[in-house]
């Protein structure tokens, strides 16, 4: 049996053809010009003059059609899926435009061979079910586009160029991630980026969007200021915000941003962005006035459905911690993270005193320059919240004195699940303890679940 002309499911797993097929009776595709089963290789070889038969005609005429398929795109057109699983498997997925493969083809299996074959040192990206590996690819290739496009080219070419590509894409962009821009050339006066607000504008369904304005291999086209954010990047940033009426995360990473900037940002999500549920500020160097510029422009009714607020490593002290505890009492949050700021012992017991108000399940204070005269508030948020989850103190000067105090009421919280105190001054000894405790409380909650579902299909029986 020949299976050389890869006519079963490409996505079939070689192990599946060896539970069902002797190896000796039959003969295995290769992949990169090796034998799926290398010891089998030798084998294979020996007998090559008898197994290399002349192609049969049908795969003569499948080989004309994946030759001339640029001029006539037959796909649809067969029938059995045994000449379409040869057709994908043959096509050349990195000459043929882009444009003719999306129209005609959707195979998902296809799709995750273009990605695999296009950026093979890239690691696979993560997806469920309902991410097709054709939307994994487009969403890729925008963001190469992007970041690969230099200031003068659009210039030059206007929106034309990126209109062409969103013509394309644009269908199937649900997530982008945007890593760096490139500087304008030293010639330039400024240090404007590529505009962003008409490719933001025409991404209709976009529902995650990650961005960076940072560069990576600057070149000769280095100068001071390039990695900042203008006046004009951030005009033109809010402006393609305020129409992404389906966004739902929304991250700037590694990019400065000054308080007016931020007060642009608070208006254009809070009047564009109806649902947005997280929110992420990382390495942006924020500051106290920046938060207080985002807040202010900000009502009590803005983010009503605000879950995640990342704010790691933005220079926020004591001070922006106050000003941040007198806000988050009107927003849902289940997620805070304010690791690696210097808020000190007095801007945690702030924040403290605000998740009693909160259903807070996750909070990480991790690196913030806390120190032992927390005790007492913490002692009371462990022993009166009731959804906190997840807590993260580590590397924080503590004491063994806190682990103490902290021994004593531990047992009285039936919910947590997890504590970091790492690199706090508590001994292994007593982390261990304190493990054992958040095991016992998963464990609890684990045999109550169960026991409710019995309950509930005992009643479900009843009903019947």
């Amino acid at each position: 049996m020949d299976f050389t002309y890869c006519e079963f499911p490409s996505t079939v797993s070689i192990d599946t053809f060896k539970a069902y097929f002797h190896l000796k009776d039959v003969r295995l595709p290769k992949g990169s010009g090796k034998s799926f089963d290398q010891n089998h290789q030798l084998y294979q070889e020996a007998n090559e003059g008898q197994t290399n038969q002349a192609k049969s005609l049908r795969h003569l005429v499948l080989d004309a059609i994946v030759e001339n398929w640029s001029e006539l795109p037959l796909y649809r057109q067969l029938t059995r899926r045994e000449d379409r699983n040869y057709i994908l498997s043959h096509l050349d997925t990195q000459t043929l435009p882009l444009q003719l493969l999306s129209s005609y083809i959707h195979d998902d299996f296809f799709w995750q061979r273009c990605y695999a074959e296009r950026w093979r040192s890239a690691p696979i990206q993560p997806r469920g079910r309902e991410r097709p590996w054709i939307n994994i690819y487009m969403e890729r290739h925008v963001q190469e586009f992007i970041e690969n496009m230099q200031t003068v080219d659009y210039e030059l070419e206007g929106e034309g160029n990126v209109q062409a590509t969103l013509d394309i894409c644009g269908a199937y962009i649900n997530q982008l991630e945007i890593n760096q821009l490139q500087p304008a050339p030293p010639t330039n006066d400024n240090n404007d980026h590529i505009p962003l607000d008409y490719l933001l504008s025409n991404l209709p369904d976009l529902q995650r969007l990650r961005l960076s304005y940072s560069t990576k291999t600057a070149g000769i086209n280095y100068q001071i200021g390039c990695n900042q954010l203008t006046p004009k990047d951030i005009l033109l940033l809010v402006k393609g915000l305020s129409q992404c009426h389906e966004l739902r995360q929304f991250c700037i990473h590694n990019t400065k941003l000054m308080p007016y900037q931020l007060r642009f940002l608070a208006h254009s999500l809070d009047k564009g962005c109806h649902h947005l549920t997280r929110l992420s500020f990382l390495h942006c160097a924020v500051g106290d006035a920046g938060i207080r510029g985002f807040l202010e422009t900000c009502g009590k009714e803005s983010f009503g459905i605000l879950t995640m607020l990342d704010l790691t490593n933005n220079k926020i002290t004591e001070e922006g911690a106050h000003i941040l505890s007198r806000t988050l009492r009107h927003v849902p949050l289940q997620r805070l993270v304010l690791r690696l700021n210097p808020i000190q012992s007095d801007g945690a017991a702030a924040i403290f005193h605000t998740l009693q108000a909160m259903p807070i399940r996750e909070i990480d204070l991790s690196s913030c320059g806390i120190t032992a005269s927390i005790t007492k508030l913490f002692m009371m948020l462990i022993c009166q919240h009731t959804t906190l989850l997840d807590i993260d103190l580590s590397n924080n000067t503590l004491g063994e004195d806190f682990g103490k105090h902290l021994m004593k009421i531990m047992s009285s919280n039936k919910v947590l699940e997890e504590l970091d105190l790492r690199n706090t001054g508590l001994s292994l000894t007593m982390r261990r303890k304190f493990q054992e405790i958040l095991l016992r409380n998963i464990e609890r909650k684990r045999h109550e679940a169960l026991k409710q579902k019995q309950r509930d299909k005992f009643k479900a029986m009843i009903q019947m």
